[in-house]
């Protein structure tokens, strides 16, 4: 019974068949979240600080001057969401009453967000417009231990910062907690051995080699792995829907210099190009999203060529010449959108070996750069000794969900929009 259902309607009922493929997606959604509220989560700049100087809010300035800029990007996404959040609830409610037959329009809220975010970029790009980061030479923690009694401060759950070290703490297992005193080995007497007032507090999932707490940089280092994957992906997909589209539905001399230059790119090893351009230019975030965005393009563009192909002999491809639409038009407009599930169904693996690859040269030491927080990082620091398991198992273990969960929304996909799979 598919009769009066849209394309998406058929597709997602098939999708919801699949359970490990949903739960996935589920997932996915929390990594999403927790990437989106990591300052919430954890941070070392408070919310709220007071002493006999005045009062001070240093967390919501910090969130628009992060060190790193993918972190700058998630905090706008951070504020945006719950003001999206509503906007879509609302609409989704009336949507509803309207059209209850009818799929949500969830590309559309996505796109809503997307353009939000990019919105509140320019905006803060304006001179004048974004707070300055006034306290950025300040160090709280200290500033409160040290003035006990006279300040107050209120953290996010875990008051650790991604890149904030204590050298008393270096390579300390699951569930540390610093002790408040210590022995001074010279006298035998008992000295005061916290620095912070977040010293107290456990380390959950250990530290590395300088003290820093893992379970911080794993989840900002889960900003990073979602960012490399989405903008890598995001921009071979682009490419080579376009090239695809193009020598799929000219033919002829087009689709020849295109396949051609399909094979020579297939001829560069992005890993090793990554390699070469690190050694040549330094490391560099940038460099892994680029090259694997412009090497990964060719199987999108077969993909969307060998479809394109199959639906330009269609009848409503001759209709819409008929009526004396351009082949711009007919090809973007018309032809495309009823193209793009192959690539779509490719995205999620996509994104899934984009994550092993920005880890994958992290580990090897290519990758992100010290101190940015990176899952890859972490495993190099593990495999100098593997007497520190938790710096290995625990990395390993976030990226296995990852990308198991990318990898299962893939196939969740390939089989909701496999026509012989509809029942």
């Amino acid at each position: 019974m598919t009769s009066g259902q849209s394309y998406w309607q058929i597709v997602w009922k098939q999708f919801r068949k699949n359970p490990f493929s949903v739960g996935s997606l589920w997932v996915l959604a929390v990594l999403f979240l927790i990437a989106i509220f990591a300052p919430v989560l954890a941070c070392n700049i408070p919310f709220y600080y007071h002493d006999e100087r005045g009062t001070a809010w240093p967390w919501f300035r910090a969130l628009f001057n992060p060190e790193e800029t993918v972190d700058y990007w998630f905090n706008l996404a951070m504020v945006a969401f719950f003001p999206w959040l509503i906007g879509v609830v609302i609409h989704a409610l009336r949507y509803r009453r309207r059209y209850p037959e009818k799929l949500l329009p969830v590309g559309k809220y996505a796109a809503v967000y997307a353009l939000a975010i990019l919105g509140l970029g320019g905006i803060f790009m304006i001179p004048g417009v974004r707070p300055d980061n006034r306290y950025r030479a300040r160090t709280f923690p200290e500033e409160e231990f040290a003035r006990q009694g006279t300040a107050r401060a209120v953290y996010p759950l875990i008051p650790f910062g991604p890149t904030e070290q204590d050298m008393d703490s270096p390579v300390k297992p699951p569930f540390y907690r610093k002790p408040r005193f210590t022995t001074n080995p010279n006298t035998g007497e008992q000295v005061l051995f916290w620095r912070k007032s977040n010293d107290g507090f456990p380390h959950i999932l250990g530290t590395d080699d300088v003290g820093r707490d893992v379970l911080v940089r794993m989840i900002y280092g889960l900003r990073i792995s979602l960012t490399v994957g989405f903008v890598a992906v995001g921009i071979y997909m682009v490419i080579g829907i376009v090239l695809g589209a193009i020598a799929g539905y000219y033919g002829g001399f087009v689709d020849i210099l295109i396949s051609r230059i399909i094979e020579v790119i297939m001829l560069f090893p992005a890993f090793f190009l990554i390699l070469t351009l690190v050694g040549l230019l330094g490391q560099s975030i940038y460099i892994i999203m680029v090259v694997i965005g412009l090497t990964g393009w060719p199987t999108v563009a077969r993909l969307i060529r060998g479809e394109v192909l199959k639906q330009r002999n269609l009848d409503y491809v001759a209709a819409a010449r008929a009526t004396g639409a351009t082949n711009l038009r007919v090809l973007f407009w018309h032809v495309l959108p009823n193209s793009l599930s192959p690539a779509m169904v490719a995205a999620p693996f996509g994104i899934a070996g984009a994550i092993i690859t920005e880890a994958g040269l992290s580990l090897l030491g290519f990758g992100v750069r010290l101190p940015a927080p990176s899952w890859g990082l972490l495993l190099r620091q593990g495999s100098e000794n593997y007497h520190y398991w938790w710096l290995v198992v625990f990395p390993s273990l976030a990226m296995f969900i990852t990308v198991t969960a990318f990898n299962l929304v893939g196939n969740g996909l390939r089989d909701a929009m496999d026509p012989r799979l509809r029942i």
